[in-house]
């Protein structure tokens, strides 16, 4: 058999079930809105961080610029230039002012690696370098890819801003980046007159760069739109790295504005452009990162939601306990009252006023049971001594029987045939009235006892009455009540046509199947009755009048058919005053052999 909770494991699991999911669902929003803030608040840090570091550049490069401009104060070279550029005159003279140049315009901070001087025609004039091994003489006859092509690019433009790329030294084993300013007059046409080169270590915008990136799984570089890289920093990771070189390659070649996706690979992408000078700042922030204190926050969440499962469990148990502790001893008792223990009673207690309803219906329905068996137990007895009494009681009519058989045979034998017949007919009546061991008989019996019956009424009352009997053979064998038939035979005699004064009183008995029913007629052309008070009668069917003895023949039998085969089944009447009356008797059409079937109604 398979086990049944109890009310209590129930509730338990109930109560811990509605918790433990709502905490879940609250936890999992929690993440789902937790995750969109955090990633929001930390990309909008990150901008807010790239802006100031972007404005600590500009500064720089301001200042880069600005001290490269200060070759205009230099005016000897400058006029030495304007002629160059006029009339083709030598600049041999200025090779080293460069080097004087460098050493006093810039600083130590400012981190000038190398500085050359070209004029229009992209002829050196002057060069200053840091090392001479390590650093190439002329841009354009480097050993290495030192970006030079960019810059003759620019010079030969049209641009007129400050040009700032990169490159990498090999031989330094340093990132260079590089500035170039364009010379020229400041008259109305503003002729060219030559351009600056000034290269500086890299370190000087990594030191700024380092100041806003301060954590692990970050990669920050600055880029000049389709220019390569010119410093990169940060702790980045290997995906970091590779992702940098495909973002950078593509901002090289070719880059618009917001041509770049914001995620690659759980990775954010965040760019920051400078609003005086072609240069951007691009960061990757791995989600990781940007998720850590969400998960910080969550596993606090989980370490919360678990506390509060534990202490929902224990607080669980005790209500549970209290809650279910009256069902379960109510639960006990009845199974000891089912085991035997009948003077028991549960105890009607509880939280709740069902459960002290319960238990106090509950000893209620068992006094009235035992007040019920008790009274069982007493009719029982009674049955059984009544019983005792019904087979005392068999020798009278054996007796009476015996008495009747004796005084036919004397009567035949003296020649009295119609005492003779009137013993025998008496006889078979009080035997076929007497013997109710079995309550159904047959339509053919019923009339063998209509007929021995009124033999009897004709004997007493003279042959005033005219019988038909048309009686169809094939209900012979149907089962019906005994004694259905002569108690309305005998209300028609007495009722019917006793105080008729005609000579032609008639008597009809039919009997015929209509559909599945067996229909019995009796009519009589008697004085007629109420019929219609009396169907209601028959309608009510009320056994306190059928138990009184008023009109008990027709009641009875009505109240009989009724109780046996239902309310659809019973008597009717039809009458006319005066003239007759015809009373119905409808019953199922159950044939011997179908007895078992009739359905037996309390």
């Amino acid at each position: 058999m398979k086990k049944r909770w109890t009310m209590r494991k129930a509730l338990l699991v109930l109560c811990i079930s509605s918790v433990v999911f709502a905490l879940l669902l609250q936890t999992f929003l929690f993440h789902q809105s937790l995750r969109r803030q955090i990633r929001v608040e930390s990309i909008s840090d990150h901008e807010l961080s790239l802006n100031k570091m972007q404005t600590d550049l500009s500064d720089f490069i301001h200042t880069i610029r600005g001290e490269m401009l200060t070759i205009y104060s230099e005016q000897d070279l400058i006029s030495a230039m304007r002629d160059a550029a006029e009339k083709d005159a030598s600049l041999k003279d200025y090779y080293w002012r460069s080097w004087y140049f460098a050493r006093r315009r810039f600083t130590k901070e400012d981190q000038v690696l190398a500085m050359y001087l070209y004029d229009t025609k992209d002829n050196l004039i002057s060069t200053y370098r840091y090392n001479s091994v390590t650093y190439p003489r002329n841009i354009y006859k480097a050993d290495y890819d030192d970006n030079a092509d960019r810059v003759y690019d620019y010079v030969h433009g049209d641009r007129t801003d400050l040009m700032i790329s990169g490159y990498h030294n090999p031989v330094a084993k340093k990132d260079i980046i590089r500035f170039v300013l364009k010379l020229h007059n400041y008259d109305a046409d503003r002729s060219s007159l030559g351009y600056l080169v000034c290269d500086i270590n890299s370190v000087a915008f990594t030191s700024i760069m380092a100041k806003y990136v301060d954590v692990e799984q970050v990669c920050l570089w600055l880029q000049p739109l389709n220019d390569q890289v010119i410093a990169i920093t940060g702790q980045a990771s290997e995906i970091q790295h590779r992702i940098q070189k495909q973002l950078a390659k593509v901002i090289e070649d070719y880059y618009k504005s917001n041509d770049l996706e914001q995620e690659y690979e759980g990775n954010y992408l965040i760019q920051v452009p400078q609003e005086n000078y072609n240069l951007e700042a691009f960061v990757l922030v791995s989600q990781s990162l940007l998720t850590a204190a969400q998960k910080a926050l969550i596993r606090t969440l989980l370490i919360i939601m678990t506390a509060m499962i534990f202490a929902i469990m224990v607080l669980v148990l005790f209500v549970s306990q209290w809650m279910t502790k009256p069902v379960e001893e109510m639960s006990s008792t009845i199974t000891r009252i089912k085991n035997g223990e009948t003077t028991l009673r549960v105890q009607p207690v509880g939280w709740s006023q069902e459960l002290t309803t319960l238990g106090t219906e509950f000893n209620e329905m068992l006094d009235r049971m035992e007040v019920m068996a008790q009274e069982e137990l007493q009719h029982k007895m009674l049955v059984e001594r009544t019983e005792y009494k019904m087979l005392q009681a068999q020798i009278n009519p054996h007796f009476l029987y015996n008495t009747l058989d004796t005084m036919s045979g004397i009567a035949n034998a003296q020649n009295c045939p119609l005492v003779s017949g009137m013993c025998r007919s008496l006889s078979a009546i009080f035997r076929y009235s007497l013997n109710m061991a079995d309550e159904l008989s047959t339509m053919q019996n019923e009339m063998a006892h209509v007929r021995n019956y009124l033999y009897v009424m004709d004997v007493r009352n003279g042959s005033a009455i005219a019988y038909d009997y048309q009686i169809d053979s094939d209900t012979l064998q149907d089962q019906m009540p005994r004694i259905c038939i002569q108690p309305v035979v005998e209300n028609a005699l007495s009722h019917g046509l006793r105080n008729v004064r005609r000579k032609d009183k008639k008597l009809l008995i039919r009997s015929e199947h209509i559909d599945e029913n067996l229909v019995i007629t009796v009519s009589d052309n008697g004085a007629g009755m109420d019929a219609e008070s009396m169907n209601r009668l028959l309608e009510q069917n009320d056994m306190k009048r059928v138990e009184s003895g008023v009109s008990i023949g027709i009641l009875n039998v009505n109240a009989r058919l009724k109780n046996l085969f239902g309310d659809e089944y019973g008597l009717h009447i039809e009458s006319t005053m005066g003239e007759g009356t015809t009373v119905t008797i409808t019953v199922p059409a159950i044939a011997t052999e179908n007895t078992a079937n009739i359905r037996l109604t309390e």
